[in-house]
């Protein structure tokens, strides 16, 4: 048999490990370098990075430079997205061409989960950040947080240190006081940032802010909750409960995935948090038990890099099976087994345990309320009959719901190397507007996505194949069309008369979770487009803090009549998102009866977004090094793969600040010059510190 070398990268945000194994799964090589997320480096630098462990290791190994390993693995921080994982191996390969025969790219929590659990189960990762994805045995994968420390990364050391951190100030303003003496948790702190007053942490938190450094901390308030601290434990107690709220909502979707099978599931849990057990199980097991988990999970920690499972995948990516050994690569700590008689049960190291005893910790509710304040509450106040006095949210999702949809456009030419399905580019959500299988949705769900299958999911489970009818990209409003007859319809309210103050409902598929509700109220009913950077819209949207996220978009705001007043579009941040009038949509829906047949556009491939001066505050605290001349342009958020533009060179990240010798100054001039400016384009763009041109030429689409 002729040698076969194996390479696998587990890469974090501070740091990453790369192994080279041969074809017994024997590690030959090994290399350690700096942290390998390309949101926070650029695309061009995590490559670079990459090679030089590649180049490290092979040496390590004694393999010349110049032989490409049969198959690299690469498992990385914030490898979320298919295209610019497809553009990071595409990088790779133009630094060095003989690095290896195949690259394949997939988040860290892949290379954990193969690592632990290569026959499905659960990886939790609490690093300087968290995350938590699930696959089942018959290779469905879903995930769970992994959202950043500004969206989530919740039980993380950066969070950790974030509470601890916020503790002292809060209890310092009588904002929030303090459950527990603050202290020693001040102490740590001071010496940590070397800060003698709470302004001295400012810069830490602002100008000079280092997320590794911030999440350094965690590790000296471990030790302080080792020695009794009440309010390290505190924190650590609200970190394991964050942990096992990730670990509760992927064991939701495994419990109906498992067909009653009795196994425990196995949850690898990775990172330098997991290392402050005692410090966590208190919170993690009366999380899980406050959530009635139903499944035995087997919580295991790996006794080898996650840089393993990445050469596993490595190996399968060009269908070789890598041997292993799965004593070796990993061991069980403890055992949850679901609720008996009202009590925690599991096995910490083959012992009995109740999760809550003898372990030295306040086992008190978690927050800032006491549990005798909570008794006290409830044993004035009855609640008896409430629920169905004051339903009206319920009331209304009862009458709206069927005629919701979610939409997953798909790539059939490419398919998923773990569970040979069709790679997703992206998914939303739409309603139904006539019985004859009228959809209507946002025009940025299902534009510019060439050669891609629009999938439809109706309430009731059944699957069915949408065609685009009508776009208008303007107003970001879409219609398509499934071959289905007497559908549940959505009554179309007025805009006109919506007051601020006014509940509502957004509906829809945030994250492919179907038929999930948000309820909130009306902020503004006339927040122009201009305010928000959509320059050349010249609409107006109803601005509402209703929760509306990720795959959401296109779905109905209804109102408490059960009638779509709007159509969800965009969220800004926490609290504030947007929709479109449904009087705008009514005159769209007239206009599509009598419009002429559509015309071929230019097409580019990319997702924007207009630079409003917050997105640029935003950027320069993220990347200081960015040119500080730039005032206009637009953000890359997205660059299809095959696309013109990625053709071209354009990555995510990228800002583009002219075309063709002209500024750009919103996504409207770079919509103008698609439909004024023949041949190719020439655009300037800011990459990370330095300015570039590349040349595009868009497609007609």
């Amino acid at each position: 048999m002729n040698k076969m070398y194996f390479g696998g990268v587990e890469g974090g945000a501070t740091h990453s490990n790369l192994v080279i194994c041969n074809e017994y799964g024997k590690v030959v090589g090994k290399a350690r370098g700096p942290g390998t997320n390309h949101w926070a480096l650029g695309i061009e630098e995590c490559a670079k990075r990459i090679i030089d462990m590649v180049h490290a290791a092979k040496e390590d190994a004694g393999i010349p430079l110049d032989q490409p390993i049969d198959s690299l693995g690469l498992t990385l921080s914030g490898c979320e997205q298919e295209s610019s994982n497809a553009d990071l191996a595409v990088r790779v390969r133009e630094k060095d061409g003989a690095c290896a025969g195949a690259i394949y790219v997939a988040s860290d929590t892949a290379g954990s989960l193969f690592t632990g659990a290569p026959n499905g189960g659960m990886v939790l990762i609490a690093g300087t950040g968290s995350n938590a994805l699930l696959r089942t045995p018959d290779g469905q994968q879903y995930g769970c947080g992994g959202w950043g420390y500004l969206l989530g990364d919740e039980g993380g050391a950066y969070w950790i240190a974030h509470r601890a951190v916020k503790a002292i100030f809060d209890d310092e303003d009588g904002l929030l006081p303090s459950p527990h003496p603050t202290v020693r948790v001040w102490e740590v702190i001071s010496e940590h940032f070397k800060a003698e007053t709470r302004a001295d942490l400012l810069p830490h938190a602002y100008k000079h802010f280092d997320k590794s450094h911030f999440a350094g901390l965690t590790a000296k308030l471990s030790k302080l909750a080792e020695q009794g601290d009440a309010l390290s434990q505190h924190v650590f107690a609200g970190a394991g409960a964050a942990l096992a709220a990730h670990a509760a909502a992927l064991a939701e979707r495994a419990h109906g995935a498992r067909n009653g099978t009795s196994a425990a599931l196995r949850v690898v849990c990775v990172g330098s948090v997991w290392n402050s057990w005692d410090a966590l199980r208190p919170g993690l097991l009366k999380q899980l038990a406050a959530r009635r988990v139903k499944i035995e999970l087997e919580l295991v920690r790996l006794k080898v890099s996650s840089a393993m499972g990445a050469a596993w995948l490595a190996a399968k990516h060009v269908n070789y099976s890598l041997p292993r050994d799965d004593s070796a690569f990993c061991e069980v700590f403890y055992t949850y087994r679901p609720d008996v008689n009202g009590k925690v049960n599991g096995t910490h190291n083959g012992k009995l345990d109740n999760g809550l005893q003898g372990c030295g910790f306040a086992t008190g509710i978690v927050g800032y309320v006491s549990a005798k304040e909570k008794v006290s509450a409830a044993s004035v106040i009855s609640l008896s009959g409430r629920r169905d006095k004051y339903n009206f949210i319920a009331d209304v999702v009862a009458v709206s719901a069927p005629s919701v949809v979610y939409i997953e456009i798909k790539d059939d030419r490419r398919r998923d190397i773990v569970t040979g399905q069709s790679i997703t580019l992206s998914n939303g959500s739409g309603f139904i507007v006539k019985e004859d299988g009228l959809i209507l949705t946002n025009a940025h769900v299902v534009v510019n996505k060439p050669n891609a299958t629009v999938n439809v999911r109706l309430m009731d489970g059944s699957n069915h194949t949408g065609f685009v009818e009508d776009v208008d990209l303007k107003s970001d409003l879409a219609t398509l069309r499934i071959p289905v007859k007497n559908l549940p319809t959505m009554k179309l309210g007025s805009s006109a008369d919506i007051k601020p103050g006014e509940w509502v409902v957004a509906m829809g598929s945030p994250l492919a979770l179907s038929n999930t509700v948000t309820a909130g109220v009306i902020s503004s009913t006339q927040r122009a487009s201009e305010e928000l950077g959509l320059i050349g819209k010249d609409m107006v949207y109803i601005q509402t803090d209703a929760p509306i996220t990720f795959g959401n978009s296109g779905g109905p705001l209804v109102n408490l009549d059960g009638e779509a007043i709007g159509i969800n579009s965009m969220k800004v941040t926490s609290g504030i998102s947007f929709a479109i009038p449904i009087d705008y949509v009514k005159e769209f829906l007239a206009k599509s009866k009598t419009k002429s047949p559509p015309v071929s556009r230019r097409y580019l491939g990319i997702t924007m977004l207009s630079l409003t001066p917050n997105i640029l505050f935003e950027l320069r605290m993220r990347n200081p090094e960015m040119p500080s001349d730039i005032d206009h342009g637009i953000l890359v958020w997205k660059v299809i793969i095959g696309s013109p533009a990625y053709n071209g060179g354009l990555q995510p990240g990228d800002i583009v600040t002219s075309i063709n010798g002209s500024p750009v100054r919103s996504a409207g001039d770079l919509y103008s010059v698609l439909e004024t400016a023949p041949g190719k384009l020439s655009m300037l763009i800011v990459r990370g510190k330095t300015r570039t041109t590349v040349t595009i030429t868009p497609e007609i689409h």
